[in-house]
């Protein structure tokens, strides 16, 4: 349903535009239903294979990401003032979308191996702080949205996995102080 839709809003929003450019009124909606296909393959595919393959190389998979995010700063494309994008050739990909993969299957796996451990807060500070916090500390230099996204994913992770909620409530309570007083901070 969802990927119907998003392609009757490209199509609504980029007819006109792709009428003019490339005479062909749904040529944008076009390009975006052979890379949803793709998508879709893939997934089809990535969901067929055991998961202990994917655990079995998370610290590949991390290292990986601080090279990408490391690259992105050195030599990524501009777009826009900032440097998000890697590529080669037309081929180009933002290699946040490669660390969230990589955190969300990192992450799985130390909780796993943590077991009941994951009640324990401080263990779970260490956790937060010494793997998931550099990477997105590193993204959110990059891109602050997709570090936020970042941090969320690992937060929402190790909230669903502990039984002792109370922590994550005082995180997320202290969070909302922050952006409800956010906008006064701005302008104080």
């Amino acid at each position: 349903f969802l990927m119907v839709f998003g392609l009757v809003m490209i199509y609504s929003a980029s007819s006109y535009t792709a009428q003019l450019k490339f005479n062909n009124a749904g040529y944008f909606m076009m390009r975006q239903l052979t890379f949803a296909l793709i998508g879709l393959g893939a997934a089809l595919v990535i969901s067929k294979v055991d998961y202990h393959w994917y655990a079995r190389l998370y610290r590949f998979g991390y290292f990986i990401s601080y090279v990408l995010m490391i690259a992105v700063s050195l030599v990524g494309r501009e777009v826009n003032g900032k440097k998000r994008w890697l590529g080669v050739g037309s081929f180009s990909f933002q290699p946040t979308e490669v660390v969230k993969i990589t955190l969300i299957v990192y992450l799985a796996v130390l909780i796993t191996k943590m077991g009941s451990e994951i009640n324990d807060w401080k263990k779970v500070m260490k956790v937060g702080l010494l793997r998931a916090l550099p990477i997105a500390a590193i993204v959110g230099a990059n891109n602050l949205s997709s570090g936020i996204i970042i941090a969320g994913i690992g937060f929402v992770m190790l909230f669903v996995a502990s039984r002792k909620k109370l922590w994550y409530f005082l995180v997320m309570a202290a969070g909302g102080l922050v952006i409800a007083f956010a906008p006064q901070i701005g302008n104080g």
